[in-house]
């Protein structure tokens, strides 16, 4: 289980957690990159909240916001969960803040990398670890 921590945003949108951090902490998984890594097949809860925020609204008033998947048995990247979020007030020039949680259960096999990814990832807001965080547990 991984949960909090600081949180830096790549080039193409994902997130890239600090598990050495805040109340970050791992257990029955690997880190690696940015993703989970499973190492036990089983299902699991997936999950992951952000908040954005910025003093005034940008161009684009919409972001997403999802968890994804990379397996050694697929070639490219899949969505488990993803979130559109509209996140700008009636008036442009005034600072905001919104939210956006994702959870659910999927099954994973052995390799599988979870990771959570924002379309705009300037307007994410770490805080302290307790305002956006990702985690994964085996049920």
């Amino acid at each position: 289980l991984a949960a909090g921590g600081d949180v830096s945003a790549q080039p193409n949108g994902s997130l890239w957690w600090e598990p050495a951090k805040s109340w970050a902490f791992i257990r029955g998984l690997g880190y690696q990159g940015g993703s989970l890594v499973c190492h036990q097949p089983g299902l699991y809860f997936v999950y992951a909240k952000v908040q954005l925020g910025a003093t005034r609204c940008p161009t684009r008033a919409t972001t997403l916001h999802g968890i994804h998947k990379k397996t050694p048995r697929y070639p490219g990247v899949l969505d488990l969960l993803v979130n559109k979020v509209v996140h700008c007030p009636q008036a442009h020039e005034v600072p905001w803040s919104q939210q956006s949680f994702l959870g659910g259960l999927v099954h994973l096999e052995t390799g599988d990398e979870v990771f959570t990814r924002v379309q705009a990832p300037e307007l994410v807001r770490a805080v302290d670890g307790t305002r956006s965080y990702f985690g994964m547990f085996m049920v």
